[in-house]
């Protein structure tokens, strides 16, 4: 056990609280100032969002402001950087939503609507905590690295269909239409949405277009103060002041008020989770899904402040202090959180020099609700839906769009596949997706290895790339240059282009293969030399293999393969003298061609009589 944890503590993606004591020991009143500065801003923020993502999530808007409060201070105190925060966002709601409408729709069909926010709160906080666990172990196992299998161009679709998501969800709500559970896509959405227009209140959406026009208003004339808190402040005052339960059209239908409770009685109850067994297929699916997003994103943003900050991070520290806060949100009703962009860029601008301003931010959350509780109860919920709606505009950058559609073919696949699958799919199915994606087109990159052959020219004693030309001339000495992946799922290429060149070309004795940029060789890769070997002695030829690296020799040692090849036709990599593979390969090759016994290559090499000139070849090898 003390070698485990003495294994968490070192190497590059160790756990530690270093960062923690730095920032403690070296606090002061004028960080204090600048942190409270920007906690202000980073609160006043907080209070709608939390709003708006339990509104997406279909629970009680205490939940969310439970995550602002306990998951931004508890990821605050263990995060590695200074300026991220960390707690609930569009992206993590609308993956749990997704996941609740799925299992209400196969066990709770049934169930009255007055349980149906206990049921999905029940829901929630199982999801929650297996999410927390999933991170927790992924950053105890230092598995923070398998986000790299997860590519930009995934991200970048994965985050655009997310973002038509949340916009297409909240056409609802902001037009006053009911939206029917067992509608799964987007695409049925809108659907259904353009089929029902005529049943549009025409209260809500006056009280939604204003809203969405405040936003956008204030954001083209610059408004210094928080423009969201500002919006639902204005429109909260509105229906206040005219109509305590909802402002009433025509037709006796009111404005929906947002259905929070007592929020300024804000308590932190401790409860287990329960979660029943026949839940966990469909919970754990989404529930990996959304900490694998949430580690993507927490280190994403992380890593884009810190480019601007030039602070030091560890990748699974973040992780870590991820799985903390969601692993403990799971006992106090609260929603999962992830990094937040908005929110971690507005401390940033605002002057937080520490970690304790997303601490201070979550206790200015909590103070605010406790005050002004009374009024949340008068927002309207098509304001929150506006808000929404403004927000997901922000979130795609066409920056990060073009750049995948412009890089390459397989990024622009890879982007296009993942939005498209949002829109026809599930979410959760449609990051499934694009990940497989990626991870597939990446195989067949690397199960491509780079075989160039060349041709040593006696008259001047140059080793050349040979052209088609050359190649169909006959040779007695054929020197192959092999770079890139040899593992398993290359061997067949490998095989095919070698055995191609054995065969064309029948005047050849000798083939000299050079493996010293070759990587993760396996035992398929040991099997296809020796079967090369085998069927070149069968033809009375030859194979030289040569430059070989360390690890290449070790492998052909722990799987005797280097007496079968025979020891005088392996030759090392000899770092102090890097081109002396070529004239000792080519003095064992025309030893062969003369003898049929082999003696040592040590014993036979002749200084050569024309001097050898080597070239550069793929990726500035010799």
């Amino acid at each position: 056990m003390a070698n485990f944890l003495s294994l968490l503590r070192s190497g590059p993606d160790a756990i530690s609280l270093s960062v923690l004591v730095a920032d403690a020991k070296g606090y002061s009143f004028k960080k204090a100032r600048s942190d409270i500065s920007a906690a202000v801003s980073v609160a006043l923020l907080s209070i709608p969002q939390a709003l708006a993502y339990s509104i997406v999530v279909g629970v009680p808007p205490i939940a969310g402001i439970v995550s602002m409060v306990l998951g931004t201070a508890i990821a605050a105190l263990f995060t590695s950087s200074r300026h991220l925060v960390i707690g609930p966002n569009n992206a993590t709601c609308l993956l749990v939503q997704t996941a609740t409408v799925e299992i209400f729709q196969k066990y709770y069909a049934g169930a009255e609507a007055a349980s149906r926010a206990t049921i999905s709160l029940e829901l929630i906080t199982a999801m929650t905590l297996l999410i927390g666990l999933t991170q927790l172990v992924a950053a105890f196992f230092k598995l923070g690295r398998l986000i790299q299998f997860v590519s930009h161009a995934v991200v970048v679709g994965y985050i655009a269909g997310t973002a038509m998501a949340i916009a297409v969800g909240q056409l609802f709500p902001i037009t006053g239409i009911d939206c029917p559970d067992n509608l799964d896509t987007l695409y049925q959405k809108v659907s259904y949405w353009v089929l029902h227009l005529q049943e549009t209140q025409p209260m809500t959406l006056a009280v939604g277009g204003m809203s969405l026009y405040l936003v956008f208003l204030m954001r083209r004339f610059h408004w210094k103060f928080p423009v969201s808190l500002t919006m639902l402040v204005v429109m909260t005052s509105v229906v206040a002041l005219l109509s305590s339960t909802g402002i009433a059209d025509e037709y006796g239908k009111s404005v929906q008020l947002i259905a929070c409770g007592d929020v300024s009685s804000l308590s932190f109850s401790f409860k287990i989770p329960s979660m029943e067994l026949r839940l966990l297929n469909t919970l754990l699916p989404i529930a990996f899904a959304i900490a694998l997003i949430g580690m993507l994103e927490a280190n994403s943003i992380a890593k884009s402040i810190a480019a601007t900050t030039g602070q030091r991070l560890t990748g699974n520290q973040e992780v870590f202090a991820l799985g903390c806060s969601n692993f403990l949100l799971a006992f106090f009703g609260g929603l999962p959180c992830s990094g937040s962009a908005t929110r971690s860029s507005l401390n940033l601008e605002n002057g937080a020099k520490t970690r304790f301003a997303a601490f201070y931010s979550s206790l200015i959350v909590a103070l605010l609700v406790l005050c002004l509780g009374p009024v949340i109860t008068f927002v309207p919920t098509a304001s929150l839906a506006a808000l929404l709606i403004a927000t997901a505009l922000r979130i795609v950058d066409r920056t990060q769009v073009l750049l995948c559609w412009r890089a390459t073919r397989s990024d622009a696949l890879v982007l296009s596949v993942t939005f498209l699958a949002c829109i026809f799919f599930s979410l959760a199915l449609a990051f499934y997706m694009g990940v497989a994606l990626s991870i597939i087109l990446y195989l067949r990159k690397a199960a491509t290895p780079r075989v160039v052959e060349y041709i040593y020219q006696e008259s001047t004693g140059e080793v050349l790339q040979a052209s088609e030309e050359d190649k169909r001339l006959p040779c007695a000495i054929r020197m192959i240059n092999v770079e890139g992946e040899l593992f398993f799922g290359a061997m067949d290429l490998f095989q095919y282009t070698l055995r191609a060149i054995a065969e064309d070309d029948l005047t050849t004795k000798v083939i000299i293969l050079r493996l010293k940029h070759v990587h993760d060789l396996d035992a398929t890769t040991a099997l296809a030399l020796r079967q090369l070997k085998d069927y070149l002695t069968q033809s009375g030829r030859h194979l030289i293999v040569c430059s070989i690296p360390p690890h290449v020799l070790e492998l052909l040692e722990n799987v005797r393969l280097v007496d079968h090849l025979g020891r005088d036709n392996v030759i090392i990599f000899d770092n102090a003298s890097p081109t002396s593979w070529l004239e000792r390969s080519l003095c064992r090759a025309r030893y062969l061609l003369r003898h049929k016994e082999m003696p040592a290559v040590e014993e036979d090499l002749p200084t050569p009589l024309i001097p050898v000139r080597v070239p550069v070849v793929e990726q500035g090898s010799t």
